[in-house]
């Protein structure tokens, strides 16, 4: 190519400039260096034409140790300054005048290849984070000044500012004419403070205004030029969002809606002013959201479409081959494949946790996770593309990425490559791209195109439902027209917060799980309600939906307890942490024995501060523990009600052994509690014996205990206790003595008090007391047979609470009270236990089922109409169970509603309502039959008998 002689008309305007200057001549290198860049770059070639002066310094070679000192760009602008501010009497002036001067002489040396790609790039990054420091310094100044020092009124020290940089500056990889990606964000609430006194602006005020002046001051055009365009629509929310954030504003939005894109972005995020340890605590708060330790399910997917978008909406048809940055095989690609590789592993392998391109690809190498020679390929291919950027922007210090149509300019950037023409160029270019394509697609375009997510993110962003989604709503809910509020929440969460398509992916994964559980729920549109509730204290949104994707047994676990206990469900969003303690496998199967619980609160126990909001905490979250364990299987019933037994017995003893620590006094439990088959929300019936008469102290013990279990830091008490079981009930002595016991009992007890007894069990206090009570018991109920007038009188007082307390419409719907309900099961035990329990000690035990296991077992009735019972205890109790499990309280009722009872149909294993009342009535009518056939065959006893006498002592059976 023809050479100019620009570097003589250069030469000759420098010497008209300063004519007494020593003569000035070029090496022929110069010279060439000299002209080339002149017809690289017009911008350059006119601003040396205004400043001739400038050019002994453009063409100064690179100092040997200008390669390594990062500090050189900052010593220059000191010397710069010291130079021409005192002739320009402005320092932003200077410092434009310096950016340009140093912009330029990378370019040259760029153009001449006196410098590496690697090394211009680095230059350039420190160029601008220098004028960022200024910039922000005279903000800083200019506002606190006039306002005072922005003071963080909790820790009671200045607040803190930070700007991050992200993109290619936050990676060190500046181009030419790149924007500058910013994030502006403070820590510390409160007031400017003005000589030590609070003042009336507030901290994000202030740094709202030195943001927007620093802003104004990078991008201000004027006539020495600017500094840099800045760029701040990667902050969240982008400019929708404040300009400055609180640094808990940024933890929240990341954690609560932070986007696939967003973790690349903040792969190369970095602080680059202001307080740089304050950026530091920032990235390490975010470092699992950047560098995930899993990976959404779905980020191929979202990153190969991210890529198709702007190729079809930013860079167009027309212009992918020309476009080396974000066309087709261009650096966007190879930035991508770094960067998606850096998602997939870098929360495993540490040092993947880079911002630079070329160190990432050496650290997948170093992982093996991607072969040497195409790394080599991709870093020679991105320095090769980057380098042909940079010819392009440095024309005119625009913004292009194109390849430009006039071929002329072609074979100038040729010349620049040393190629003999545009021709040869295009065709190395040509080539090399369509190897970077062919690594691209290797990783990313094998993901598969997701028309399922792009359903569903209309029906979310535009309420557009497609058949196929319309299929899945009904298969859910049935009628789904007032299903779109709660699965919106359930999706996205607070309405404030913007809708992601990483939040539509992970649903969009979660179908699958929703299709098997949602026909096993009762309520599934009120379940979903209650698990987007639970979500909000759980934490953020982004990070409940990887929860349920990575862990398909999370949501089904909720979906089940949410869906069948309203008290669950309130309890687990007051204490979401209850559910990550209990919910490992082995944990949920494992059956701790009394001992293993004591173990336990022996070892977590506070101090008296707090010990019963501790203790609360710990009942309610082993008891949430069984119920999982008997939703998922894990505990047949009648382990689930021994499990909540065993609890409440390590309980009483854990108390008493504080309480009583001389075990003073003997604890006796009694109904449910004493025959080990306690369920959700019983009471403890409690008899508690002393040594002896009335000692000082026993009243004090026994109410403190009650007090404790009565405690209600949260929803309810741990245990509701009930005395009223003592000799003369609430009239009585609260400690009564065995003495007194045995004198009550000979004396005055009513049948039904000795029939109560047939369930009572020790739980802790002195053996020797436990001993003489045991002894006791054989005595009352078992030294001879039960006469038939103490029989009629047990079985009348079954006829009256059936009379009294049953006045539902069907009956059956008194499952427990009514004609074959679970009291009319509980007492037939309990009448043949105390008619024979004096021949046979295996019927001298309190539990109901075993009860009538073993009148089975020892032929005290026909081997079918003993099944028959059993069969139908287990379905009352279960039916106890759902009820008393929902609510967390006594349920001795079904609801006359229809939907209550569809959803007790449904949790007991039902498809409709019709089934189950079929199911449950077969179940009472047939325990009525066999019990009053037994009992007139055997006892001559008529369950329409007469009502008992008269009594001043209401049985507890009446409420």
């Amino acid at each position: 190519p023809t050479v100019y002689a620009f570097h003589q008309e250069l030469i000759d305007r420098l010497h008209r400039r300063t004519p007494d200057s020593p003569g000035y001549s070029l090496s022929s290198d110069d010279a060439v260096r000299l002209d080339r860049f002149a017809r690289i770059s017009p911008l350059y070639r006119n601003y040396l034409l205004q400043h001739p002066e400038d050019l002994p310094w453009l063409i100064t070679l690179p100092l040997p140790n200008d390669e390594t000192r990062d500090q050189m760009t900052f010593e220059e602008w000191r010397h710069f300054q010291a130079e021409q501010l005192p002739r320009t009497k402005n320092y932003l002036a200077t410092l434009r005048m310096f950016r340009r001067r140093m912009s330029m002489r990378i370019a040259y040396r760029d153009v001449n290849r006196l410098q590496s790609s690697a090394r211009n790039v680095h230059k350039l990054s420190l160029l601008a984070e220098l004028c960022l420091r200024e910039c922000f310094l005279l903000s800083r100044s200019q506002w606190q000044t006039r306002y005072g020092e922005p003071w963080d009124e909790l820790l009671d020290r200045p607040a803190r500012f930070c700007v991050l940089a992200l993109g290619k500056l936050g990676g060190r990889e500046l181009n030419f004419s790149s924007d500058i990606d910013l994030i502006y964000f403070y820590e510390g609430e409160g007031c400017c403070r003005r000589d030590g006194q609070p003042t009336t602006f507030t901290n994000p005020q202030l740094f709202t205004k030195v943001a927007e002046t620093m802003t104004h001051l990078l991008q201000e055009q004027t006539e020495h030029g600017f500094l840099f365009r800045v760029d701040l629509r990667l902050r969240p929310e982008g400019t929708r969002s404040p300009l400055v954030r609180s640094f808990s504003g940024m933890e929240n939005y990341y954690a609560a809606t932070g986007q696939s894109w967003e973790r690349m972005a903040l792969i190369k995020a970095r602080p680059v002013a202001g307080d740089f340890s304050l950026g530091g605590e920032l990235l390490e708060s975010l470092h699992s959201f950047r560098y995930p330790r899993h990976a959404p399910p779905s980020l191929l997917a979202e990153i190969a479409a991210m890529k198709t978008r702007t190729e079809k909406e930013v860079v167009g048809a027309a212009n992918l081959r020309r476009d080396v940055k974000s066309g087709y095989g261009g650096i966007r690609e190879i930035e991508f494949i770094v960067q998606t590789m850096q998602l997939l592993h870098a929360g495993r392998f540490p040092f993947l946790q880079t911002g630079s391109t070329i160190e990432g690809l050496d650290q997948l190498v170093r992982y093996e996770l991607m072969k040497r020679p195409d790394a080599v390929f991709l870093q020679e291919a991105y320095w090769f593309l980057r380098t042909l950027e940079h010819r392009l922007q440095i024309r005119e210090e625009r913004q292009t990425h194109s390849l430009p149509t006039d071929p002329e300019q072609l074979d100038l950037i040729a010349e620049s490559f040393g190629f003999p023409d545009g021709r040869s160029l295009q065709k190395k270019t040509n080539d090399l791209r369509d190897e970077v394509r062919s690594h691209y697609d290797a990783l990313l375009r094998a993901a598969p195109v997701n028309e399922e997510l792009g359903e569903w993110w209309l029906f979310f962003s535009e309420r557009k439902t497609t058949p196929r989604v319309a299929e899945s709503l009904h298969r859910w809910f049935g009628n789904h027209r007032d299903a779109f509020g709660p699965i919106q929440d359930f999706v996205q969460g607070s309405r404030h917060f913007l809708l992601t398509r990483e939040q539509v992916s992970r649903f969009t994964g979660l179908r699958p799980q929703l299709d098997r559980i949602m026909p096993e729920l009762a309520n599934p549109l009120a379940t979903l309600k209650r698990i987007s509730r639970f979500a909000e204290s759980y934490g953020s949104r982004s990070l409940f939906l990887a929860t349920c994707s990575l862990d398909p047994r999370f949501l089904r676990v909720l979906a089940l307890l949410f869906d069948r206990s309203e008290f669950i469900h309130q309890l687990l969003c007051q204490h979401p942490e209850i559910l990550d303690e209990v919910l490992r496998p082995e944990i949920l199967r494992r059956r701790k024995s009394v001992a293993d619980t004591l173990r336990e609160l022996a070892e977590g126990a506070p101090p008296e501060d707090g010990f019963e909001a501790w203790l609360w905490l710990y009942v309610k979250a082993e008891q949430i523990r069984i119920a999982i364990g008997d939703l998922l299987g894990y505990l047949p019933q009648e382990e689930t009600e021994q499990n909540l037994t065993t609890l409440a017995d390590a309980v009483l003893t854990f108390l008493a052994q504080r309480i009583d620590p001389g075990q003073r006094l003997l604890i006796v439990a009694l109904g449910k509690y004493g025959g080990r088959e306690l369920t959700f929300g019983s009471d403890l019936d409690l008899l508690i014996l002393g040594e002896r008469h009335d000692p000082p102290g026993n009243d004090t013990m026994v109410r403190k205990l009650a007090q404790c279990l009565a405690s209600r830091p949260g929803l309810g008490s741990i245990y509701q206790s009930d005395f009223r079981l003592r000799p003369h009930g609430q009239a009585g002595p609260l400690v009564p003595t065995l003495a007194a016991l045995r004198r009550y009992y000979h004396r005055s007890a009513q049948g039904w008090e000795k029939q109560a007894l047939a369930r009572a069990r020790p739980v802790t206090g002195q053996p020797q007391l436990r001993a003489e009570f045991l002894q006791f018991l054989d005595e009352l109920l078992y030294r001879r047979e039960t006469s038939p007038e103490e029989l009629q009188e047990l079985w009348n007082m079954r006829l009256r609470i059936e009379r009294e307390r049953n006045r539902t419409d069907p009956p059956q719907r008194a499952f427990k009270t009514g004609p074959g309900g679970m009291i009319e099961l509980e007492f037939f035990g309990q009448f043949l236990q105390l008619r024979h329990g004096h021949r046979h000690s295996e019927l001298r035990q309190p539990n109901t089922r075993r009860l009538l296991r073993d009148i089975g077992r020892l032929g005290l009735m026909a081997p079918g109409p003993n099944a028959t019972l059993i069969q139908n205890f287990d379905f009352l109790k279960r039916v106890e169970v759902l009820l008393r499990r929902n609510r967390n309280a006594a349920v001795s009722v079904i609801g006359d509603s229809p939907e209550e009872q569809s959803a007790l149909a449904r949790w007991s294993g039902f498809p409709d309502r019709p089934s189950f009342w079929a199911a449950h009535h077969q179940c009472m009518t047939s325990t009525r039959e066999v019990v009053a056939e037994h009992l007139a065959r055997e006892f001559n006893i008529d369950l329409s008998g007469t009502e008992e006498k008269h009594s001043p002592f209401r049985s507890p059976f009446l409420g």
